[in-house]
């Protein structure tokens, strides 16, 4: 299993699958994480640093997705080959909520369990759609509509739960 410290340096080619781009991680690579649904990483493509995680790709291969932000940075996209270098990440992975947020999260009843019953991935794209909003009238707006489909989301998998 990789040490904290240990790093595992790749190239590959990035491609899609479906609107999403990745690389694949070479087998050397992900035997060195150790056997884990998701590990997580810090993803350095062409010298720029972000914090994720490898997705199981099937038969026991890892996927790096690369959203927009990192691809930008490193001038890549699909077709081009990167280098990567990977380092587990062993820092706390939870995210802050802005006050706003939590507010409209207490208001609503059952908002906050909604939110967090999400994964963390979830919680920060949701965060993540409110925070990019230039204008403050935005941001609010954001957040209101945010709520119901956060509670339509957790009815739906509670209703999940229930069926046998």
């Amino acid at each position: 299993m990789a040490s904290s410290g240990e790093e595992h340096r790749f190239s590959a080619e990035i491609y899609k699958v479906g609107v999403n781009r990745c690389v694949d991680v070479p087998e050397r690579v992900a035997k060195a994480f150790g056997s884990r649904r998701y590990v997580p990483v810090l993803a350095t493509v062409r010298g720029h640093s972000v914090r994720t995680n490898l997705v199981p790709g099937g038969g026991g291969r890892y996927r790096l997705f690369l959203d927009g932000e990192i691809r930008r940075a490193a001038r890549a996209d699909t077709g081009d080959r990167v280098s990567v270098t990977l380092k587990f990440d062993r820092g706390p992975r939870e995210v802050s909520v802005p006050e706003d947020v939590a507010k409209a999260l207490r208001r609503a009843k059952g908002a906050r369990a909604a939110f967090d019953e999400l994964t963390l991935n979830q919680r920060r794209e949701f965060l993540r759609y409110v925070l990019k909003a230039k204008k403050p009238e935005t941001r609010a707006r954001r957040v209101e509509q945010g709520i119901p489909l956060l509670l339509e989301m957790a009815a739906r998998k509670g209703s999940k739960r229930r069926t046998p």
